[in-house]
């Protein structure tokens, strides 16, 4: 299945998800809906797919962890944390709304997100997660969500310190950028009840794409980042060093999952995304 195929599919769990037509609602659906690569929801039903799950299975999952993932994005926008006035082209949550709306859209999001993931267990039989695997994709999420919470504070952190190091950084992204990443890989292959084993290996490709992704980020916005005085690899450790660490990542990733069969939409994802231009 191609990578558009999966977004249209997870489009249309988030449209059935985020109803309602209170200002909450407008506003979850202004920063959810429309936007996006679908990264980690997409993670989520290859995973189910390649260890003999139907995505069907997966796409409440899948929906919840886009939605953890705009809850992130809306309140990273804040007067109080990264204040930018845009996202994708257009008005921050923030901006299009108000701050005390957004805030309240993010909050809602997060909730709403743990509510869908339940829905995974109370579908038709044939597709139905185990209820003792939602289990394990709540806590995992809920775990994600936490690292990534405390890879913002790092963030902010870092902007006041003059020096930090290339360990601290890669830490902070593990969590900021990679919490989520990687849970996408565990928690769809849990919903294909994959074995153990399987899913420590699907984590470990999680953080590896996960870093070569927000490398390639790093390298998107050098110039703007470097205007700013923004502190990330590319603006700490030059470009050529950020690339070099972006493929490096990726060659990982790929390594991770060589062995498992149908894995070329994983090799072809990785390389897409240390590759893309926007």
């Amino acid at each position: 299945m191609k990578p558009e195929n999966y977004r249209e599919l997870i489009e249309k769990e988030l449209t059935q998800a985020l109803h309602g037509d209170d200002e909450i609602s407008k506003a979850m659906r202004y920063s959810t809906l429309y936007g996006g690569k679908r990264i980690r929801g997409i993670l989520v039903l290859e995973f189910c797919k390649i260890f003999g799950g139907d995505v069907e299975k997966a796409l409440c999952v899948a929906a919840s962890i886009e939605m953890i993932h705009a809850f992130s994005l809306i309140h990273d926008d804040l007067p109080c944390m990264d204040d930018d006035d845009t996202r994708r082209g257009k008005a921050s949550c923030h901006k299009a709304f108000s701050e005390a709306t957004a805030l309240l859209a993010g909050d809602a999001l997060l909730a709403n997100a743990f509510n869908t993931a339940c829905f995974s267990a109370l579908t038709p039989a044939s597709f139905a997660v185990k209820p003792i695997n939602v289990m394990k994709i709540i806590s995992a999420l809920s775990n994600a969500t936490v690292e990534m919470i405390k890879g913002q504070q790092l963030d902010m952190q870092f902007e006041n310190q003059k020096k930090i190091s290339e360990e601290d950084l890669v830490n902070m992204y593990s969590r900021k950028t990679c919490a989520l990443i990687s849970v996408a890989c565990v928690v769809g292959s849990i919903c294909a009840d994959a074995k153990e084993k399987d899913i420590h290996m699907a984590r470990g490709f999680g953080v590896a794409l996960g870093l070569a992704f927000q490398l390639a980020d790093d390298l998107l916005d050098y110039e703007v980042d470097k205007k700013s005085g923004k502190k990330t690899y590319a603006t700490l450790f030059g470009e050529k060093k950020c690339k070099e660490k972006s493929r490096e990542y990726t060659d990982t990733a790929i390594k991770i999952i060589d062995k498992l069969p149908r894995n070329e939409f994983l090799k072809e994802l990785a390389i897409s995304l240390n590759n893309r231009r926007d």
